[in-house]
């Protein structure tokens, strides 16, 4: 915690200085960006993926000394960029021992090495918890300036976390913080700090932490596998992978062996060897400081373990024979469940709350990743939205149908308006030896070339050529919760000389069942199905598409029809199936659908965007009560979607539609439509307008 009377800093604030600061350090171009509901972590907690953005947290609460927090920006944002710089992502699998015929380099490389342990998980941690110590130590030397910050920083975050827990021991030997006085630091820590020693080196490289990985991970193993022995012939030997978690819980401290040490002088293998190791546990704290503790027999630790016993580490007498542990403390309270070093270590390779999802949605190829324009900050969120796209099941045609019935008279309509567009146009073409006309530039460049003593071009005509319609439209349809409010009925009017007495028209008038009245959704379902009967004769090429969501990591885009697909039955089927979900995140879904245009060779492409308000989220934008985020972040991405040669349109049944479409878009590319029952009528003539080819 820090000091009383510093305040929270924000990301935002310094933003633009860190970015300076990390530009004068390193060469590349990196962009900083922030991720939501993050806490500080340190340099490790950060997994190894390379790329040109470095996630902070939106804010850092008061961390330690004063400007704890301000230096956590400066500390972290260089650790990052680092990465790069000294070469976490250069290494060459086949440099290391047993992968000689490999191939891989950089973070495949990295992926490919861990995965070549037992337990990638554990490997994996180490691996990042070497890297940190490595590029730690490589910054203080080139930037003194740093080193002192790097080390409150590292400090800050450390006090959060158990003081003698072994998962805090052991960064404290990677971090070289273990403190002034190593005769009073656990011996498990002097000795992990042996294995993290050769990485402070000036000329270690990524190639020394894979190394020394395999080492360090060899000595945890062998820790693990001699605590497995201490329970041989017991039910707790056959239950060894817990045995194994526990002694590695975050929540659970290592005991110091014999005479304060790990163990006997360890041979050393290369990067600190590993030495053989003994384990005493102390019991319950009512001896004196110098007693021994007594053997505790395999089933006694099996029953503490179940009871969930913290247990605290301490001194023991030297006379260890490996058969048991020894217990001289124990407080007694229970704990819900050992939480276990490993799996803490695993853990952190993907940040914490958002951002955990966030740095792996690029590896999944089920998500699409996409920016998002703040125009508080003036820059993009880069990689801020993930998006997937679903399936519809469908509804076996039956809503399809029953529209084209309901419709059954505006169809012919329609069909004959559109047979107006349908015949071939003509365009000029140039440069042909027989045509309409003479093309004078043509005619000219010839006579030239024949005072100058040349043989001149007889392709000196033009001609106008019928060109068959080259158009590719798509429809994006809104599906949120909005489009479930039903459409308003006139009440149903009686004419004057009706009898109230009369049984027979009250009998006419009696109320029938009821039937789910028609919604926004349901009208335009009604549009697209109308649009897409009638395209399919005019011969265009069209697409359907929705989308909605909920958050920023949860876009929901939803394919009802492909520009390569027919209008099969699936496909009506999957029209009908279109129902309300939750919010509006029009941004993402527009990036997307820039997307669905790169495969298609059409020379008009057109999107027309069917909606009922405006975009709303809620994490779209820092203010919930504002709309101005999701509307300018909309704007960008419709300014992108034009500047990819694709027109967009968009349709808002929303009567206040005007408010915040004008600032979406060009008033030639809105609509409002105040009557909804009026879209599947009026939807066919915009098209005939807003479609150019």
């Amino acid at each position: 915690m820090g000091e009383a009377g510093e305040k929270t800093q924000e990301l935002y604030a310094i933003k633009g200085v860190v970015t300076k600061f990390m530009r004068m350090l390193f060469p590349l171009e990196f962009r900083i960006d922030s991720v939501a509901n993050a806490t500080p972590m340190l340099p490790f907690q950060y997994p190894l993926v390379p790329g040109e953005m470095i996630y902070l947290p939106e804010k850092v609460e008061p961390l330690g000394k004063p400007g704890g927090a301000y230096n956590y920006y400066f500390v972290t944002t260089a650790h990052l960029a680092a990465r790069h710089d000294f070469g976490t992502f250069r290494l060459k699998l086949a440099d290391l021992p047993g992968f000689e015929e490999r191939a891989e380099t950089g973070v495949e490389a990295i992926d490919s090495f861990v995965a070549s342990f037992e337990d990638p998980a554990l490997a994996g941690a180490l691996m990042r918890l070497g890297e940190a110590a490595r590029i730690d130590a490589e910054l203080a030397r080139r930037y003194r300036g740093l080193a002192p910050r790097i080390a409150q920083v590292n400090e800050a975050l450390l006090e959060s976390m158990v003081p003698d827990a072994l998962s805090t021991m052991l960064l404290r030997g990677a971090l070289d913080l273990l403190g002034g006085d190593h005769e009073i630091v656990p011996s498990f820590a002097r000795m992990a700090a042996t294995f993290f020693a050769p990485l402070r080196e000036r000329h270690a490289d990524v190639l020394t932490t894979a190394r020394q990985t395999t080492s360090l991970y060899r000595w945890i193993e062998d820790l693990i596998a001699r605590a497995r022995e201490a329970g041989q012939g017991d039910p707790l030997s056959g239950d060894a992978d817990r045995m194994r978690n526990d002694l590695i819980s975050s929540r659970m401290k290592a005991a110091e062996g014999p005479d304060g040490s790990m163990g006997e002088d360890g041979e050393e293998a290369e990067g600190g060897g590993e030495p053989d190791q003994n384990l005493s546990l102390e019991t319950s704290g009512q001896q004196s400081k110098g007693s021994k503790g007594r053997a505790l027999s395999p089933e006694e630790l099996r029953k503490l373990i179940e009871q969930g016993a913290q247990i605290r580490p301490s001194q023991g007498d030297g006379n260890v024979d490996g058969d048991g542990m020894y217990l001289t403390q124990l407080t007694g309270k229970q704990m819900s469940e050992l939480e276990q070093m490993r799996e803490q270590l695993a853990e952190v390779g993907s940040m914490p709350g958002q951002g955990r999802l966030m740095l792996a949605r690029n590896r999944q190829d089920s998500y699409y990743a996409y920016d998002e324009w703040d125009y508080v900050l003036g820059d993009y969120r880069r990689n801020w939205c993930r998006l997937r796209e679903i399936p519809l099941a469908g509804d076996e045609g039956d809503f399809y149908n029953s529209t084209l019935s309901r419709y059954s008279e505006l169809l012919p309509i329609i069909r004959r308006n559109f047979q107006r567009i349908r015949p071939a146009s003509y365009r000029m073409v140039r440069g042909l030896e027989d045509g309409e006309e003479i093309d004078l530039d043509r005619s000219i460049e010839a006579r030239v070339s024949r005072r100058m003593g040349e043989i001149p071009d007889p392709r000196v005509y033009k001609a106008r050529k019928k060109e068959a319609r080259d158009v590719a439209t798509l429809f994006l349809l809104d599906m949120s919760a909005s489009t479930d409010e039903p459409i308003h009925r006139e009440p149903r009017k009686y004419n004057e000389d009706d009898d109230p007495d009369d049984w027979m028209k009250a009998w006419q008038r009696r109320p029938q069942a009821s039937q789910r009245p028609r919604r926004i959704i349901d009208v335009n379902k009604e549009a697209l199905v109308i649009m897409a009967q009638s395209l399919e004769e005019l011969g265009d090429q069209y697409a359907i598409m929705g989308f909605s969501g909920h958050g920023r990591d949860n876009v929901e885009f939803y394919v009802i029809k492909e520009f390569d697909q027919e209008l099969s039955d699936e496909v009506r089927a999957r029209v009908g199936a279109v129902e309300p979900k939750r919010s509006t995140r029009m941004g993402a879904a527009i990036r997307h659908v820039r997307e669905k245009f790169k495969d298609v060779n059409s020379r008009a492409k057109h999107v027309i965007l069917l909606s009922d308000g405006f975009p709303q989220d809620f994490d779209y934008g820092h203010d919930r009560r504002s709309n101005a985020y999701g509307i300018q972040d909309t704007m960008v991405a419709l300014k992108e979607l034009e500047l990819a040669g694709v027109l967009p349109f968009c349709i808002t049944v929303d009567k206040t539609g005007h408010d915040y479409l004008r600032q979406m878009c060009q008033s030639s590319r809105y609509l409002v439509i105040e009557d909804i029952t009026s879209l599947p009528r009026q939807l066919p003539k915009v098209y005939e307008q807003v479609v150019r080819w």
